[in-house]
């Protein structure tokens, strides 16, 4: 039967607002979802070669935060529902940097993470390690914060305040729990020539705490362990799995037993002098580990505030500041 010219306008109105809904209901929106992501029992993917590794009696979770781009239905179901964060695009992305250059970067922090964690836990052991490095690279600067307009890509930090930087996670711990106002002073090499930049603390509002706001990646890594040392996991970015590969690697080099059966996870990154520091998403974490049966969660000291706020009458937190401090909490 044939429509009328109003029915039938009538009809491609419905038909375009149906449209439009969809659109809103299914586009994906200039925001970052964060939610609980998975956890990994990390001795069990950490392999040596050429060396003895003990039994751990227990499980040592590495805690994850799941980056997703919502649709609208998704950002309410996340506004609305807890452990669920919403951020604009560019608080995760540093402008300037497209989507592949962040994935990267945050592989090869991951990667890097795990090196200086391993470094970290043989050392504790008695093991030979050392480490050099020829600085942190900047990859992108935050616009409108302490970096911008001093630093640009392609700097390479060599020092803060007087203390070397070989790696890039020489740099990102050691402002870790720096305050907004503290004074930094940077050594930085830009082409063939060195120079001192003096940066005012102030909070990021992409990071949601004081920073520098700079993206780095090392120069000319080098870390070399007495035996190889492997952590085979997939799809997982950033460098706050670096505790929990510290303490993972000391475990199984040593006949020393920390979990005594015992499900413990944890967050934070590491540096190789065993300085612990903070990360992003410590709820979502705190979520994920109570979800997959921790009773124990170590937490960097910045953060053990939000974490304890965020956990249930079922996990206890523990603050953290260094390597050592790790290793006393779970030998109580």
């Amino acid at each position: 039967m044939a429509l009328s010219a109003v029915a039938l306008r009538k009809g491609l109105f419905a038909a375009s607002l149906g449209m439009v809904l969809a659109a809103a209901v299914f586009v994906p929106l200039p925001l970052v979802e964060l939610s609980p992501g998975p956890t990994f029992d990390v001795p069990a993917v950490v392999r040596f070669t050429g060396h003895e590794i003990h039994p751990v009696k227990g499980k040592l979770l590495a805690t994850t935060v799941l980056e997703s781009r919502p649709s609208a239905t998704d950002a309410l179901g996340a506004w609305l529902g807890s452990h669920h964060e919403l951020l604009r695009e560019e608080q995760v992305v540093p402008r300037g940097v497209n989507e592949r250059q962040y994935n990267e970067a945050q592989l090869r922090l991951f990667d890097e993470s795990a090196l200086v964690g391993a470094a970290v836990g043989l050392r504790a052991a008695g093991l030979p390690v050392s480490a050099t490095g020829q600085g942190a690279q900047v990859v992108a600067v935050i616009r409108g914060s302490p970096a911008s307009g001093r630093l640009r890509p392609g700097d390479v930090v060599t020092a803060v305040d007087g203390r070397p930087v070989g790696l890039a996670s020489d740099l990102v711990t050691a402002r870790s729990g720096a305050k907004a106002g503290a004074r930094v002073t940077l050594s930085v090499r830009r082409g063939g020539t060195a120079r001192d930049v003096t940066l005012v603390l102030r909070p990021v509002s992409e990071l949601g705490r004081p920073a520098l706001g700079v993206s780095v990646v090392s120069l000319a890594p080098r870390v070399d362990l007495p035996f190889e040392v492997k952590v085979n996991v997939s799809d997982v970015g950033g460098p706050s799995a670096g505790l929990m590969v510290a303490l993972a690697t000391y475990e199984l080099a040593t006949p020393t037993e920390l979990l005594h059966g015992r499900v413990v996870a944890g967050t934070g990154t590491i540096d190789l002098a065993g300085n612990v520091g903070p990360i992003g998403g410590i709820g979502e974490k705190v979520a994920a580990a109570e979800r997959d049966g921790a009773t124990l969660f170590l937490a960097p000291a910045e953060e053990a505030a939000d974490a304890r706020a965020a956990a249930g009458s079922h996990l206890a937190v523990v603050p953290v500041r260094t390597f050592a401090d790790a290793l006393a909490a779970l030998k109580r």
